[in-house]
């Protein structure tokens, strides 16, 4: 049983059908006949996409940066602006190196004021000078009113933003903070949301232009309540998350599904699939008044990211970085938690970045399928990706369940006889489309399968079929 990495005083005191096989070969097949016709665009998203890029999303939720799928990585907040690693690096330089993409800055509950402004800027360029980029919280004038001082103030501070030089950093803004549990009606947050992106019925911008029509609004609720509570927050918002921390001074045994189970709760209740999960390195939680701290192991971490992309996040962040309270010696020296940086944090996100292997596989969430497993509490998810070598199938699958057991996973195609395990340098044995593995408490296990020869020649006889197909001239 692990509860987390406690630490005494060092801060200054779905099932798939049975035919699912089938249905993924079709997939696949599908996946080998876009192949031919997407390499110039995978390649393209392979690469950290181009700053000062439009952001939007795709069928599936997936978010577009300059037309692009992208997998959002956030720190909230990032190392200080001119911070050094404890090594004496660029702070900044070393998270975005490790595959962070997004900073959210600005202020929270503090008033905006012409240094705010000005601060805000110097992170804009920050992260169009490393080609990330930011998120802006707007939580404080998100509530803005027509005519009222806080519609001015909102204006003031979206135009100065997009017409300074550094406007190209920016990528996304941060609406209301966790509304559902602060009970902000929705009603509340129309105009703000209409007058910065321009969406929504034109009647909440009460006859005021929109200030921005490039960059998405992100909403992010508190894991209380009710999706049906929730659900009125997703018209108001253009990607709807949660913040969930189950690692905590007082949870002797954190139940970290549950960041699986409000992701999911979130996808259910936002239309467009759009989702965003932050996860904790330090929050209120993971401290007491003695200065005593806990923070989430990387097994605890590790499962956490990807029990939330097996239920659906689309993006991820990373909050309490900054936070002192959970600081060892070395942090407070250095102004942000590079201990668990370096130990936990980012390992794990170099797993995911836009680089790595599965980067694809994260930026392709239409191609999620559900599977069965025979453990009702290991969940597993399918994706396939289409690459310049031929279309790759990916299987997810993270164990919740106590104790060790071999898990088998069903509705695999028939013609796999092999998936090598990412990250592991081990590969598992497929027989007649299932897999059999074993999975530890808060096991992830990622696999890539190897395309067999006869689903490779289909694929090739399809996409042969489609040239033909194909007018010319």
């Amino acid at each position: 049983m692990h509860a987390g990495q406690r630490f005494a005083g060092r801060a200054g005191r779905l099932a798939a059908p049975r035919s699912a096989s089938v249905a993924l070969l079709v997939t696949i097949l599908a996946a080998g006949v876009a192949a031919g016709q997407v390499q110039t665009q995978q390649a393209a998203a392979a690469a950290l996409p181009d700053a000062g890029a439009v952001t939007a999303y795709a069928d599936g939720g997936a978010f577009l940066l300059n037309g692009h799928p992208s997998f959002p990585i956030a720190l909230s907040n990032p190392p200080p602006l001119d911070g050094k690693t404890p090594s004496g690096g660029d702070g900044l330089d070393e998270v975005v190196r490790s595959g962070v993409t997004m900073f959210r800055v600005g202020p929270l509950s503090e008033p905006w004021m012409p240094s705010t402004i000005a601060y805000t800027e110097a992170w804009d360029q920050a992260a169009l000078d490393r080609r990330v980029h930011t998120w802006v919280s707007l939580s404080n004038v998100s509530t803005a009113r027509p005519g009222a001082r806080s519609d001015l103030v909102l204006e003031k501070v979206v135009t100065a933003l997009l017409s300074d030089r550094s406007a190209g950093g920016i990528g996304m803004w941060k609406g209301a903070d966790e509304p559902g549990w602060g009970r902000t009606p929705p009603a509340d947050l129309r105009f703000a949301y209409c007058r910065v992106t321009s969406r929504g019925p034109a009647n909440w911008c009460a006859g005021e232009q929109p200030l921005d029509r490039n960059h998405l609004w992100v909403t992010i609720e508190a894991p209380r309540g009710t999706p049906s509570k929730l659900a009125g927050y997703s018209s108001v918002t253009d990607t709807h998350g949660v913040d969930v921390y189950p690692v905590s001074m007082t949870a002797a045994d954190p139940d970290l599904h549950q960041v699986g189970v409000w992701t999911r709760a979130l996808a259910t209740i936002t239309p467009n699939r759009s989702v965003w999960t932050t996860l904790q390195i330090c929050s209120s939680g993971s401290y007491d008044r003695a200065g005593d701290y806990i923070l989430p192991t990387r097994l605890q971490e590790r499962y956490m990211i990807y029990d939330a992309i097996i239920n659906g996040a689309r993006g991820l962040s990373f909050f309490g970085g900054d936070n002192p309270a959970c600081w060892d010696l070395s942090d407070k020296e250095t102004g942000w938690n590079w201990t668990f940086w370096n130990t936990t944090l980012a390992p794990l996100i170099k797993e995911i970045k836009a680089r790595s292997a599965l980067g694809p596989v994260l930026r392709s969430p239409d191609s999620t399928r559900d599977l069965s497993t025979v453990d009702p509490t290991t969940e597993a998810i399918s994706r396939v990706v289409a690459t310049p070598a031929g279309p790759q199938l990916w299987v997810i699958a993270a164990r919740s369940g106590r104790g060790e057991r071999p898990v088998t996973i069903t509705g695999l195609p028939r013609t796999a006889k092999w998936a090598s395990v990412y990250t592991e340098n081990r590969a598992v044995r497929v027989v007649d489309g299932t897999l059999t593995d074993r999975f530890a408490r808060w096991q992830v296990h990622v696999y890539r399968f190897a395309v067999s020869a006869a689903a490779a020649r289909a694929g090739r006889l399809v996409r042969s079929a489609m040239r033909e197909m194909t007018p010319r001239g």
